[in-house]
C-alpha cells in the first residue's frame, strides 16, 4: 500500500480524436472534468490491439506520469505514446503500458475506472480498447457502444502520507416540507457520488510540508485524489471543500484538520 495521491497536475489534451463519436457525445467531452455525463460515446464497440479509441495530440513533447479513465463501459485498455502520430497502428509506439489492464468496478459509486502508471515524455497518446476486451459492461440502452466519461492525464502524482480516510457514497435528494409539519423527498438523480474525508492527525511539525501544499491546489478546480492501496479503481475526480489548517500543540508537534472532497458527477 502506498502514500494517497491528490493532484491537480493535469495535462492538457490538445486535440483529441476519436475512431468513431456519436453526436452530441463527443470526443472532447472527456475533457469536460464538471460533467461526467456529457461523456464520449462511440458508434460501436471496436476492439483493436493496433488501432486507438482515442488520440491525444499534446501540441508538443509533455511529461506525463499517470492517466484514468474515468466512468467507462469496457473491461480493459491499454495506453500508448509516440513522438508523432501512428495513425492507425500504433504497434510500434515508444511508449506502451506493457499490458492490457483490466478495469475493475469501484463498488462504492457502481463506476468502472482506473489509474495507470504511464511514465513518458512524448507529444502523441492514445487510449486503445484491446482484442482482450469483453463486451460492454453496464446494461442499458448503449450496451453497443463504447463510453467514457473523462480522462485525466497528469504531469505530476504528489502524495501525503499518515493521515485516516472516511469513505461514504451518496445519491442527491432534496426534501420538501409539507402541511402540516410533514415532508417528502425527491430524488435529484440516480447516480451515487463518493464524499472522501482526508483527517490529518497528530504527527510531526516535520511532515506538515505536503500537507501545506494541499492549499495551493485552486479550490475552483477539480483534482485527482487515488487511494493508491493497490485497487486500480479507488480513483475519484473531485472538487475540494476545505483548506488544510494546522495547530502547533508544541515545539515539532503539529494535529490538523479533515479535508472533505467531493466526487465530480
Amino acid at each position: 500500500m502506498g502514500d494517497s495521491i491528490i493532484t491537480a497536475s493535469f495535462v492538457d489534451l490538445g486535440t483529441i480524436t476519436s475512431i468513431t463519436e456519436t453526436a452530441p457525445y463527443v470526443d472532447d467531452n472527456v475533457e469536460e472534468y464538471w460533467h461526467l455525463k456529457r461523456r464520449y460515446r462511440a458508434t460501436g464497440i471496436p476492439k483493436d490491439d493496433a488501432s486507438f479509441l482515442l488520440r491525444f495530440d499534446f501540441g508538443a513533447a509533455t511529461s506525463v506520469v499517470g492517466v484514468v479513465l474515468n466512468d467507462v463501459n469496457f473491461t480493459r485498455t491499454r495506453i500508448r505514446a509516440h513522438a508523432g502520430d501512428l495513425n492507425i497502428n500504433w504497434v510500434g509506439s515508444t511508449f506502451d503500458s506493457g499490458e492490457d489492464h483490466i478495469i475493475s468496478i469501484d463498488e462504492r459509486v457502481n463506476r468502472y475506472k482506473i489509474f495507470i502508471p504511464a511514465v513518458f515524455n512524448l507529444q502523441w497518446m492514445v487510449i486503445q480498447v484491446p482484442a482482450s476486451a469483453g463486451a460492454s459492461i453496464i446494461d442499458g440502452d448503449y450496451v453497443a457502444k463504447w463510453e467514457v466519461g473523462s480522462v485525466v492525464v497528469l504531469s505530476a502524482v504528489p502524495t501525503i502520507s499518515k493521515n485516516a480516510v472516511a469513505r461514504t457514497s451518496v445519491k442527491e435528494f432534496e426534501e420538501l416540507p409539507l402541511p402540516p409539519g410533514g415532508f417528502e423527498r425527491v430524488s435529484r438523480g440516480s447516480d451515487l457520488r463518493a464524499e472522501i474525508e482526508v483527517s490529518i492527525d497528530q504527527r510531526a511539525e516535520d511532515d506538515e510540508a505536503q500537507y501545506w501544499n494541499i492549499n495551493k491546489l485552486d479550490v475552483a478546480e477539480p483534482l485527482i485524489y487515488y487511494e493508491n492501496d493497490g485497487e486500480t479503481d479507488k480513483v475519484y475526480l473531485c472538487a475540494r471543500d476545505e483548506n488544510y489548517q494546522g495547530t502547533r500543540l508544541y515545539d515539532g508537534l503539529i494535529t490538523g484538520n479533515t479535508i472533505r472532497l467531493k466526487e465530480l458527477i
